[in-house]
């Protein structure tokens, strides 16, 4: 009988998305111990470390209630007016929000263009001269597109790439934690780009960091044949979708889904390989200013 992927695997009867980033069951708050990234489990961390000092990540035992904290009206009034009817104000939420501005601006051109310019241009991460290299634009292309450029098929594209990210991206980050989620996101948006670069030339739009999410759940998931079979279903039906669109960015979606997943495995199996914690952030660090060196020469030369 196989167990339900979300509840916890030690209460059955507590619904929980939070998994444990050793071995991917699912944990409720109660079961779930802080770790350098994300959270484990009671029985992987006693044993990689033959023993636990049980602390729930909630900071609440089983026979304590969370003190509710009083705040003062503005303060909740300026919370309902970001979160409301429960939406919850995260990394996630605040990248699709700009990426739709931008949007917005760059389609319709509602106001001058040119302050964009530290963003994108008309063609994104083209090449530039020597004394203009903005190296940046590698990280924020996904949240950006091109000037004018609004077309029914344009829409469409962006519609679907942000309804995906909407339902992809927060439960990643709150699987994750937001430090590692800006982590995982921005290595994908790197990736890719930098890999649609030395392929063919310009990247934008959301997709890439789309399909870096979709191959990060896919490393969360792997234990779980059931979550793992519906996430590969989702990348296969977003290749289709890019290619019925062109299939001009297949390298930044490629990229973006190595940059994401190979990111994510090596914070997680950094512990077990007896690596330091910033390990891993170096590795990243290496392979993401090497691919941008090798794209800005090939956009320059």
């Amino acid at each position: 009988m196989e167990t339900d992927p979300s509840v916890c695997y030690r209460h059955p009867g507590r619904q929980s998305w939070v998994l444990c980033q050793r071995c991917g069951r699912t944990v409720c708050p109660e079961c779930q111990i802080q770790a350098p990234v994300g959270v484990h489990c009671p029985e992987c961390v006693a044993e990689t470390s033959g023993g636990v000092a049980w602390r729930p990540a909630s900071n609440v035992t089983p026979l304590e209630k969370p003190k509710r904290r009083r705040r003062p009206r503005a303060q909740a009034r300026v919370q309902s007016l970001l979160s409301p009817r429960g939406v919850e104000l995260s990394a996630a939420t605040v990248i699709l929000g700009v990426a739709i501005a931008l949007w917005v601006v760059g389609s319709f051109t509602i106001v001058p263009v040119q302050w964009l310019a530290a963003l994108s241009s008309s063609t994104g991460l083209s090449p530039l001269p020597l004394p203009e290299l903005q190296l940046w634009r590698y990280l924020t292309a996904p949240v950006v597109t091109s000037a004018g450029s609004f077309s029914l098929q344009s829409a469409l594209f962006f519609a679907l790439s942000a309804v995906f990210f909407w339902f992809t991206a927060p439960q990643l980050e709150r699987m994750l934690g937001t430090r590692t989620f800006l982590l995982v996101v921005g290595t994908a948006a790197v990736v890719g780009n930098a890999g649609m670069v030395i392929a063919t030339g310009a990247g934008l739009g959301l997709s890439t960091i789309v399909f870096g999410c979709f191959a990060a759940l896919l490393v969360v998931v792997w234990q779980e044949p059931q979550m793992r079979t519906q996430i590969l279903i989702m990348i296969g039906i977003n290749l289709l979708i890019s290619l019925v669109f062109g299939g001009q960015n297949l390298p930044a979606l490629i990229g973006g889904m190595v940059g994401g997943a190979g990111a994510l495995h090596l914070l997680r199996s950094g512990p077990d390989r007896g690596w330091k914690q910033r390990t891993p952030l170096l590795i990243i660090g290496a392979v993401g200013v090497g691919l941008v060196l090798v794209a800005t020469l090939r956009a320059v030369l």
